[in-house]
């Protein structure tokens, strides 16, 4: 009895060591990762013109909702698959079916080059629009590799995958940026990093697990796709709907005003994100498995969510006052005078920055009280205040700053109403 006693306890610590041990693994691996572009900005911005990056900013937002598109969201279900075998089978359907949309996306965008530019007020459209495709197929490899990692708990491998890719684009566009061999350094830098992490994966993942990748079916893919058909059902509409809220103001402000603005504004999300991606999704990690836990024990997280979105405000709040007053000095420092614009951007979308900072930590409430359909509604508001603010900004009052306030002003409210849904989910069973 002592005997089993003593190795349950054992086992228990070696999970919860594991535990740890990965979580720390991943949090350095994104911070080192997030860190790279910092330490690139101050020397990028001094290369490259606003217009510039610009163009990139309105290259990566087409490219990302083609990323959604091509797979179906069907790279989501290789965690969940009952053996590496069908992961591997998942992965190269996903590969299938992003070479077959893509190429289609290709051809359409060869006929629709004078369109894009038009549209999106930008000349180097032209030139340029036709790597979407191919940058798209890069990021999907690193995508479905880095869940093949999560997967088979290679933590060590994904963060070094993130490092890789941050790093390989960082140092692409550095290294173009000087020896001036194209038009755009920056795009092409871009593509030439995201291209050189997709064939390290694809090198690591067959030197590692070549097997079930050379073991793969037609028939085996047909079934895969049946059983988990959800993904590009109910995950794609989700995830759609995700992406172009966080791409609609890039597209729209092309569409209106000059790539100069776009890229004062792409800098300013750029700068602003860092702090978001790296400490918030490590607050949201702990917050969540500490929710769940509390969900589990008494049948509500109301106690754990007031306690950090106390600790946020009193965080957040006095840092935000203090960044929107330092912010254009700031920029300009950094990045050089020629981006105090960008700075004065990253003041006016500080209000938002703050309140995504603090909301994005508790939002996974939505699944630990089972509200996915909550969530689902949630977010077709959130997309049509957006569009509606951003159409106000753009079109009536046609101000670059005005445009920016209108957005802002949505996003907060969203937010808010975010808060409101998630804090009432949070009490649960509790009786108030």
């Amino acid at each position: 009895m002592f005997k089993q006693k003593l190795n349950s306890i054992l086992r228990k610590n070696a999970l919860e060591s594991d535990f740890f041990r990965n979580t720390f693994t991943l949090t350095i691996g994104t911070t080192v990762a997030q860190a790279f572009p910092m330490i690139f900005y101050p020397v990028l911005s001094r290369i490259y013109l606003p217009e510039e990056f610009g163009l990139l900013a309105t290259l990566t937002s087409i490219t990302s909702i083609l990323v959604v598109l091509a797979t179906g969201k069907y790279e989501n279900s290789i965690l969940i698959t009952n053996t590496k075998k069908d992961a591997a089978n998942i992965i190269m359907m996903v590969l299938a079916l992003s070479m077959v949309f893509l190429l289609l996306t290709f051809i359409v965008f060869c006929f629709l080059t004078e369109e894009f530019s038009i549209w999106f007020n930008e000349p180097g459209l032209k030139v340029w629009l036709y790597i979407c495709p191919l940058t798209a197929f890069s990021i999907i490899i690193f995508n479905c590799y880095n869940e093949w990692c999560v997967r088979n708990k290679y933590f060590a491998t994904l963060s070094g995958n993130k490092i890789m890719n941050s790093a390989s684009t960082s140092l692409s566009k550095l290294l173009f940026g000087f020896v001036k061999i194209s038009s755009n350094g920056l795009v092409i830098g871009d593509l030439v990093g995201r291209i050189i992490t997709a064939v390290h994966c694809i090198f690591r993942s067959l030197h590692r697990d070549g097997k079930f990748f050379f073991a793969i079916s037609r028939k085996r893919m047909l079934v895969l796709a049946r059983r988990y058909k959800e993904f590009p059902r109910y995950s794609l509409p989700d995830q759609l709907i995700d992406t172009l809220n966080s791409q609609l103001p890039t597209l729209m402000i092309a569409y209106t005003f000059l790539s100069t603005k776009v890229g004062y504004y792409a800098m300013a999300g750029n700068v602003l994100s860092v702090p978001v991606n790296v400490i918030s999704v490590a607050v949201r990690d702990v917050f969540r498995q500490r929710a769940n836990e509390e969900w589990a024990k008494v049948g509500n997280c109301r106690n754990i969510y007031v306690k950090v979105v106390r600790m946020l405000f009193i965080i957040i709040v006095p840092s935000s006052i203090l960044l929107m007053i330092i912010l254009p000095d700031f920029f300009s420092i950094l990045l050089g005078k020629n981006w105090r614009t960008a700075g004065e951007y990253a003041r006016i979308l500080m209000p938002h920055v703050a309140i995504l900072f603090m909301f994005r930590v508790v939002s996974a409430v939505f699944i630990i009280a089972n509200k996915l359909r909550a969530s689902f509604i949630w977010q077709f508001y959130s997309i049509s205040l957006t569009i509606i603010s951003l159409s106000i900004g753009c079109f009536v009052l046609r101000d670059m700053k005005k445009t920016l306030i209108c957005y802002v002003i949505a996003r907060c409210i969203a937010n808010l109403t975010r808060f409101y849904m998630t804090y009432n989910y949070s009490k649960g069973k509790l009786i108030t």
